[in-house]
This record gives C-alpha cells, structure tokens and sequence, in this order.
C-alpha cells in the first residue's frame, strides 16, 4: 500500500515536472531551434536577424551586424564547428541549454569570439570538443539577451594554445608530513 503511494506520488510529480511547454516558452523553443539550423545552413544574417537591436551578448550591449560579424567569426575559424543541444529547458522567457560544442581550428579570428582568447591565433589545425552552457532570454519573438558559461581552458589545452600539464619547473615537490 504505501509503495503504491509513493509511485502513484512519483508518477504524479513526474508528470507535472513533464507539462507542455506555455506558448510563450514553445514561441522561445521554436525561435532557438529556427537559429540553430540557420548556423547549420550558414545563413548568419538570418540568424543575427533573430536578435534584437537592443541586445546583450555576454554582457556586451551587441547590434545584429556584430552578432552576424561574430558568428561569420565562429565558422572562418572552425569551418566545422558543430552546437548539439544535450539538454534543453524553457521557463517563461529563458531558455537553457546545455550543448557538446567542437570544431576544429583552421583560421585566425578576428572578433572576440570564445572570450577573445583566439584572436590572432594562430590555427594548429587540433579539434576540440566542449560543453557549454547557454541562458537565452526573449522579447517578442527575438533574442534580448544571452550568456554562455564555457570550458575554455580544456577548449584551449585541446586546439595546443596552452600547455596541457604545468612545466618541470613548475611543480610542486610533495613532501611529507
């Protein structure tokens, strides 16, 4: 009896953790998955059109035509960077979205795509595979503001720009207590 309770108590809040998606959230959903297959087809105007005028691009205030000159960035530098969404959630005008993001590097950037650290790089043709975290945030159909958290420092030991291990020099001696 109360192990039928508690699944029946686990199959409801399952369910209601489950709940379809408002409008508001499916219209976000809908514009994010819009964006992404844009990259893939390299529309950039397409997608830097998806943004508003007023936006906010990892704390920066960014104009379309700087989001178009960032993304146009992303693929001269890793001509096959790929963005596969692992996981996906929406609440009210936020969407987050846990990615598996690689490329490899095969061109010098020019903008301060990936926090500026490959700007003026220059490209040792190594891959690289990461997650990345994405909060996106929506105003009437259009990006209004979005942040990335991201393992830069494996992104930059992987692509051969930094040091994977500390020099000889370097290293602590253990010593006993």
């Amino acid at each position: 009896m109360i192990r039928s309770l508690a699944l029946a108590w686990a199959l409801l809040f399952t369910s209601l953790a489950m709940a379809a998606p408002s409008v508001e959230e499916a219209r976000n959903l809908t514009v994010l998955k819009q964006y992404g297959e844009l990259g893939r087809q390299g529309d950039y105007a397409a997608q830097a059109a998806l943004w508003s005028p007023d936006a906010i691009n990892n704390g920066r205030p960014m104009s379309p035509a700087e989001i178009r000159s960032q993304l146009e960035d992303i693929h001269r530098v890793f001509p096959d960077h790929q963005s596969k969404a692992v996981e996906t959630t929406a609440a009210g005008d936020l969407v987050i979205v846990l990615t598996r993001t690689s490329g490899t590097h095969q061109g010098i950037a020019r903008t301060d795509i990936y926090g500026g650290m490959l700007k003026g790089a220059t490209p040792l043709g190594r891959h690289f595979d990461v997650l990345r975290a994405h909060w996106w945030r929506f105003r009437d159909g259009k990006i209004v503001w979005h942040q990335v958290v991201s393992d830069d420092l494996n992104l930059m030991k992987q692509l051969g720009l930094i040091p994977a291990t500390l020099a000889a020099d370097k290293l602590a001696s253990p010593t006993k207590d």
